[in-house]
């Protein structure tokens, strides 16, 4: 079963997320912030995270940076409202793509999951 660590601060996003990941099969857990996503990355296996930008503390782009080097088998997807968001030069060094980058509100769910999917996989495409 794929794990998934959902990290974002806003309650709705966050319950309606792990609610529909939980219904298509994942097993997934979420956090409010990017520390108690990096806590949580150490002690136990993720195989995705889902990763808002707008955090408290600390940002979805540094989270995903940090946690890259303290969890290097983790995969990451964005999850964003921020319109024109482009990946930085750090994120694609690590292996983000622009499928990676996931806008909210998202019109599908299905789309994550096949993202999440093909992440593990390694059937994302360039």
């Amino acid at each position: 079963m794929i794990k998934v660590l959902v990290v974002d601060d806003d309650v709705s996003v966050c319950k309606s997320l792990v609610g529909f990941l939980e219904d298509s099969n994942f097993e997934v857990a979420s956090v409010s912030s990017g520390e108690e996503a990096l806590v949580l990355a150490i002690k136990e296996y993720f195989d995705v995270a889902i990763v808002d930008l707008r955090l408290p503390e600390i940002s979805g782009d540094a989270l995903i940076l940090k946690a890259h080097q303290l969890v290097p088998g983790l995969r990451f997807i964005i999850h964003t409202g921020s319109v024109g968001y482009r990946l930085s030069d750090e994120l694609k060094q690590i292996g983000l793509l622009p499928a990676h980058v996931f806008m909210k509100p998202m019109d599908d769910l299905n789309e994550l999951v096949e993202g999440i999917k093909k992440l593990v996989t390694g059937e994302e495409e360039e």
